[in-house]
């Protein structure tokens, strides 16, 4: 009798089980997920598996339906905020025999949905790192399953370790234990090493190269000891070397910008703690988020002490602060403070990730190099961030966010495309269906080095994400680069214009069909008429776009070659205007000149340039030694007036029409600007510049609300990295009841542009216009 209730009840567990297969997609690999999911199936007494597919995790789950249900449930829910699940779906399956759960090996998929990125060192393993009766205490590889290398070291998905450049460290026997212990925090974490079974870390002294080198414990007291003596150290990171040194020093700093070759532009500085951050910079609850978040980016900060070295920050009232990622720089920074940690290479060229060509640098100003034999498989530069409007904003996309997607609002299935982006800033794109990958920055173009780095990275990233490209769009400029390579591919091409695609990026983000009002500033782009855009007020809707208003064109010389000298470009304007008599310059005579016979000449409505022109004509800067000097420069002074309360005059631009296109015209705050001979009024004229400018955009939105019936309004353009002009644009565009969207998901300036080249992409395919 109690046998056959026995066998009853069983029979009747098995009629209630249930089966699912549940395919997930999202951050879900390389976070630690397949073990999280093992222990939440255990617990509730789940049977079945779970295996890393592509860039995807499937599981099957058989139990009684409630517990199943529960189990879908707290996967959703996400307790630890371990993962990011943006896909999750759900099918019905046979139930089978099945007697536990287990972690099954990685299963092959034709296509590759997500790769995972670097991730800060975490919590639990900075706890191991000082803790001296820890097996790992002041191991400078130590991570678990929620933190590590990741893109970097990846070969081929799925992310198990034979698929990383961690395959070629063998697993002592306690880190295999580790390993595979459904109960460890290095259950299945790929990048699991100790001070037993490596890396290790090596030390060269370029001082004595004939020395051995020194290894592990000796290697980092060595890199102690010469940079808090005042050296240079190369110090091997995640994606690529960084040059390191004191920012305190100025002898040593200056040293610094000789081995780099950069001149002026100032250096990022890694801090140990955001309170030894507090000591020089203001920080906000916003901007601390954003320095502890899990991308562990640089963010621009408002200097409030600035008692480093001057050649550090060059003058800029804005500091390039981060936090470290790796234990190695948590080591260091907790001995030293903080830290000058800048890309180990000369300015222009690619990031060094190459043992051998660190090793093999003999230049006098660096001291030696710290390093470890762990390959770095692509070179990821630090991402730079700041907080705009109350929320980050990149300026730089790379390290920490690359090559997560950007999801689009619809799915496009007809071809992969390939974006090509720009020349400047360069980053290209990949998408299918609804993920765009955006992949890491990697500087001008112009560069042979860094062109060959460009197209390295195409190859490798198709092969990760298992894309064959049946499309590619590039800018419309006919000497791009980036344009020449998109053409070579033997795909269909199509070519968009440079500032429709800015603003097809925030329309791509936003989920936004148009049509929209779209303002791109920036420097240059090649115009629909042949001459250099850059002040456009332009109407978007899908693929389409009307150039309905723009900065007033001037004449200037040199076409893109004007970009640095902005002194030349004051007489430009100046002498387009009549002013030029006020504004004393050597060469006005030969410039003007040249203007007048037409020689060289183009004409630009470019804000960039305008904004390069007001800056030296307020005696502020003249030269643009790195990109952007100019404004970065005249956005500092009039930040300055601003924090000091002061009104400044109130110069609006004008607003005029010409065959039913707007212009804006700044002549009225550079006729008062030229004729100002004292230095604080010009002070207050570079915050009157940032206002007027602000106030125009506004007055021409309002004009076109009117004609094309739409309150959205998209931000983009390099212009729109000034945060002092985004940020009071937004305000007063707000108060006129618009809708405004700017770029947040990749950067306003040029490295933003192959997701507006997407989107536009993906508009043709779907209207079939190829």
């Amino acid at each position: 009798m109690k046998g056959r209730k026995n066998r009853s009840g069983m029979e009747n567990e098995k009629i209630t089980e249930t089966a699912v297969k549940i395919k997930v997609c999202g951050i879900v690999q390389g976070v630690g997920f397949r073990p999280l999911v093992y222990r939440s199936a255990k617990k509730m007494g789940i049977k079945g598996w779970v295996r890393n597919v592509g860039g995807d995790v499937e599981i099957m789950a058989q139990a009684p339906k409630t517990a199943v249900d529960q189990f879908v449930w707290e996967l959703k829910e996400n307790r630890e905020q371990r993962y990011e699940i943006l896909n999750m779906k759900v099918e019905e399956h046979p139930v089978s025999i099945m007697d536990e759960f287990v972690i099954v090996p990685s299963g092959q998929a034709d296509e590759v949905s997500m790769i995972p990125v670097d991730l800060p060192v975490c919590p639990e393993c900075l706890r191991e790192l000082s803790d001296h009766s820890d097996r790992r205490f002041g191991n400078p590889f130590i991570s678990c399953m929620s933190c590590g290398p990741r893109y970097t070291i990846i070969e081929a998905m799925p992310y198990d370790r034979v698929n990383t450049a961690m395959k070629e460290f063998p697993m002592c026997t306690a880190c295999q234990m580790e390993y595979t212990s459904p109960y460890s925090r290095r259950f299945h974490a790929q990048t699991i090493s100790c001070n037993d079974c490596g890396p290790y870390l090596l030390y060269q002294d370029n001082r004595n190269p004939e020395r051995d080198e020194l290894s592990d414990r000796e290697a980092l007291k060595k890199a102690i000891m010469v940079l808090a003596a005042g050296g240079i150290v190369a110090v091997k990171g995640i994606g690529g070397y960084h040059l390191s040194c004191s920012p305190f020093l100025e002898q040593t700093v200056d040293r610094l910008r000789r081995l780099k070759g950069r001149e002026e532009k100032p250096f990022a500085v890694m801090f140990h703690t955001v309170s030894d951050i507090r000591k020089f910079c203001d920080v906000s609850p916003e901007e601390e988020t954003l320095l502890k978040s899990k991308s562990r980016p640089i963010v621009l900060l408002h200097m409030r002490e600035d008692s480093m070295a001057p050649s550090a920050n060059k003058g800029s009232n804005c500091c390039g602060a981060f936090l470290p990622y790796t234990p190695l720089q948590y080591l260091l920074t907790a001995q030293l403070g903080p830290l000058i940690m800048t890309s180990a290479n000369v300015s222009g060229q690619p990031v060094i990730r190459e043992d051998d060509s660190m090793l093999s640098c003999r230049d006098n100003n660096l001291n030696g190099v710290l390093y470890n034999q762990r390959k770095i498989l692509r070179s990821v530069d630090d991402s730079v961030t700041k907080i705009v409007a109350g929320r980050p904003q990149l300026i730089r996309r790379s390290r920490g966010y690359v090559p997560y997607p950007v999801i689009l609002k619809e799915t496009v299935s007809s071809a992969d495309i390939f974006a090509a982006g720009g020349d400047l800033k360069a980053a290209f794109c990949l998408s299918r269906g609804e993920r765009a990958v955006v992949s890491q920055y990697f500087g001008d173009l112009e560069a042979c080095s860094v062109m060959e780095e460009y197209k390295k990275s195409y190859r490798d990233l198709c092969r990760l994400l298992h894309i064959t490209p049946g499309l590619a769009v590039c800018d419309l400029h006919p000497n791009y680069h980036s344009s020449s390579f998109a053409r070579s591919l033997s795909l269909p091409v199509i070519s968009v214009q440079h500032h429709q695609a800015h603003i097809a990026s925030v329309m791509a983000e936003h989920g936004l069909n148009g049509p929209v009002i779209g303002v791109a500033f920036d420097g240059t782009g090649y115009g629909t008429d042949g001459s250099i855009w850059g002040g456009e007020f332009l109407i978007c809707e899908g693929k389409e776009f009307v150039r309905a208003a723009h900065l007033r064109p001037f004449p200037i010389l040199g076409g893109d070659g004007s970009m640095r000298d902005g002194k030349k470009t004051a007489v430009c304007y100046l002498h387009h205007t009549g002013l030029e008599k006020y504004f004393p310059e050597d060469r006005c005579r030969v410039i003007t000149a040249a203007l007048d016979h037409r020689i060289n000449t183009v004409l630009t409505s470019s804000m960039g340039r305008l904004f390069d022109a007001a800056a030296s004509v307020l005696q502020i800067a003249h030269e643009n030694r790195y990109e952007g000097e100019c404004a970065i420069l005249l956005e500092k002074e009039a930040e300055l007036v601003r924090r000091l309360h002061i009104t400044p005059p109130s110069l609006p631009f004008l607003i005029t029409e010409k065959k039913e296109v707007l212009e804006l015209d700044p002549y009225p705050f550079f006729e008062t600007a030229v004729r100002c001979k004292d230095r604080e009024k010009r002070r207050a004229l570079a915050l009157s510049f940032h206002y007027a400018a602000a106030e125009g955009i506004a007055g021409i939105c309002e004009r076109l609300r009117s004609r094309y019936h739409t309150s959205d309004v998209a931000l983009s353009g390099g212009v729109f990295q000034n945060t002092l002009l985004t940020q009071q644009t937004i305000t007063l565009l707000k108060e006129k009841d618009f809708r405004v969207y700017i770029n947040r998901l990749v950067p306003p300036g040029d490295g933003g542009l192959s997701l507006g080249q997407t989107y536009l992409g993906r508009e043709y395919l779907k209207t079939g216009d190829i």
